[in-house]
Parts: C-alpha cells; structure tokens; sequence
C-alpha cells in the first residue's frame, strides 16, 4: 500500500465538524500509477457530533438508510485485488450524500425510505451549505484530485441496496448503473453471470442514473471519458466476510475483464 490520506474541511469554511469527528474523506493508494479508481460514496455512517443521532434511534441507523451495508468492505477487496486507489466518505448518507448533487432533496434527506429523519427538517441554506461545505467539498476535491493526479483508465463505484423497499421485493442479486458507457456494464454483467449462472444481474436497476440526481457518473466518469460503471450489490448477500470475498472475487474478475476489453 502506497498511503492512506485524510481531507479534511479546515479551509472550507467548516463549522460542522468538531476535533473529534473523523475526517469526511479516507483516500487509500496502493501503488504509483494506478489506472483503477473504486469509489464508496455511502461507505460510512458517522454522524457529527454537533448533530447527535439526528433525532434517530440506533436500529435506524443500523439500517440501509445510514449506509450501504458491506459495499466497504468489497471495495477494500477489490482494491487490493487491483492495486486500485480508493476513496471512501466517512459519514451517513443522512448527513450528507455525495453521489448527489447540492440542489437534490435527497443530498440532505427530510425521508429516507419510509423514515423521517428529525435532524434533517426545515434546514436553512446556511446550515445545508455547511454540510457541503464540511462534508461534500472535502471529498468531491480529494476524488477530483485523486482522478486528475495520474492517467485513469476505468473508475467504479460501489454500493449495495436492501433487498426490499417500500414493501416491494428486489429480486436482483446485483444492479449494473450506466447511461452512455453500456459496454463496461455489458462486460461486467457477462463476467458474473459466467462465473455464476444462477446469479440475477440487472441493468439500471434498482434505479436509474439521472443528471439532477448523481453526481458520480455524470460529473467525474462520463466527464473525463473513463470505463466506468455504478456498482450495486444486494446487501443480504454482502453482509458477511464470506460474502464479501465471494463478491470481491465476481467484481476484481469483472473490472479486470473491462479493463482487457477496452484497451
């Protein structure tokens, strides 16, 4: 492993964050050059301590809404598999998300599934813009720097998602996310289903990658032209190490294949 840096928001006008909250952004490199970029946006559920549980009990925090259950834990995988750099957001989805754009609603969450989050109603501009500026700013600048240090081929971003939702059953075992750069989905989707004939693979499921609702995609992949694609595993079949590392193998065996396949 290369180094392991942390960004924090000490120049970006933070009030957020007090000197024992962790920093929002974990950049881990492995080695020089890598062409592989992996991203866990929703890696962490670290809430501030300004911000208490933001009104929530510790079960709900436990849940899907907080955080992507065992998308970490692939990525640190598939990262040293690769020897790919990774950068990971250290807080809850519920205080900040950073796959989505300032402007979404779902940025700063009022309801998350079927939750109301108490900490998060009837917020002023003042107080959105400084978890943007403690939280978002830190890590968009570190990924963008992270992207911009050395040449990149491909980027990938890692999640996992709850099995039901609303109510509604989520058959898939994973979901491939992409809107112009099919074929890095395409190539992953061949990759896993070989490796495992009984496994569900869906493209652009369990939703869809929209301009005023993702920031990944749209403003770092697509913009700078890279192989990529939005990773989203079902978190009942990650939530354990041996589930991890069966994961981890489908998606280092994958990403590799994109990598041969679009040379």
């Amino acid at each position: 492993m290369l180094k392991e840096a942390a960004y924090s928001a000490e120049n970006l006008g933070r009030n957020l964050l007090g000197n024992d909250d962790p920093d929002p952004v974990l950049c881990t490199r492995r080695k020089e050059g890598a062409e592989v970029v992996l991203v866990c946006e929703h890696a962490g559920r670290a809430i501030p301590a300004s911000l208490g549980t933001l009104g929530l009990s510790q079960a709900e925090l436990d849940r899907h809404i907080a955080w992507d259950i065992g998308a970490l834990a692939v990525a640190e995988r598939v990262a040293e598999n690769l020897g790919a750099d990774l950068i990971q957001q250290s807080y809850s989805r519920l205080v900040y998300d950073c796959n989505r754009p300032f402007e979404s609603p779902d940025a700063i969450p009022e309801v998350s599934e079927d939750v109301a989050v108490p900490g998060n109603q009837n917020l002023s501009d003042a107080e959105r813009m400084d978890r943007r500026r403690s939280i978002f700013e830190p890590y968009d600048a570190a990924l963008t720097c992270l992207l911009e240090a050395t040449p990149k081929r491909a980027a990938f971003s890692i999640h996992s998602f709850t099995p039901v939702y609303l109510g509604k059953h989520r058959p898939w075992h994973l979901g491939l996310l992409s809107r112009k750069d099919t074929r890095s989905a395409e190539i992953i989707a061949e990759t896993i289903r070989h490796r495992d004939n009984r496994l569900l693979v869906g493209m652009n499921v369990p939703y869809m990658i929209e301009e005023d609702g993702d920031w990944f995609i749209p403003h770092h992949a697509e913009a700078r032209g890279l192989a990529h694609c939005l990773v989203e595993i079902r978190n009942d079949l990650v939530d354990t190490p041996e589930g991890q590392k069966i994961w981890a193998d489908h998606l280092t065996a994958a990403f590799l294949e994109v990598l041969e396949q679009t040379k």
